[in-house]
């Protein structure tokens, strides 16, 4: 099973951020997390917090264990670059590229994920009345909707608390 976690448009160039992929690509999550907190570097802080998203993923949301995680690939992408420009003398310009990267981690597990149920939505119908309770606790009357035309098109509109509004 695959667990991806991506971070887009990271303000540091790709070359830097490959130097600490290539540092951490070979360990185990874990020990790759505690490999990143102490580096001093920029990139490492970015790449520590892709890895703690991919874990993330992994345990929380699929129920999988850390110990069955290993990192597959980490790969580190161009991203669009902001072009700006350094005066010089004579009126001339530099160019100065400010890059970007993508970062993506995909580790790999050898269990199955255990499905976890999903959360059932309440649904209120439009037709209940909403029950306006006050800060003493007490149930006030019902809200009714009411019907606003915002430009062109009409919308139903549900307000929970009543407020007066000064006109201006």
């Amino acid at each position: 099973m695959l667990i991806k976690a991506t971070q887009k448009y990271s303000r540091q160039t790709p070359t830097r951020l490959r130097l600490i992929a290539a540092a951490v690509k070979k360990l185990a999550p874990k020990d790759a997390m505690e490999q990143l907190q102490f580096m001093n570097k920029k990139a490492a802080r970015t790449m520590l917090a892709v890895m703690k998203q991919v874990m993330a993923n992994a345990t929380k949301n699929l129920g999988l264990s850390a110990e069955s995680l290993k990192i597959k690939e980490i790969v580190v992408n161009d991203g669009p670059q902001y072009k700006r420009f350094q005066p010089v003398s004579r009126g001339r310009a530099h160019s100065i590229l400010k890059r970007t990267a993508h970062i993506r981690v995909v580790l790999e597990s050898t269990e199955t994920a255990i499905a976890k149920p999903k959360k059932e939505e309440i649904k209120i119908s439009s037709s209940a009345p909403v029950i306006q309770i006050d800060e003493a606790g007490k149930k006030g009357q019902p809200i009714k909707a009411e019907r606003k035309q915002f430009g062109r098109s009409q919308t139903t509109v549900k307000t929970m608390s009543v407020r007066k509004t000064g006109e201006r």
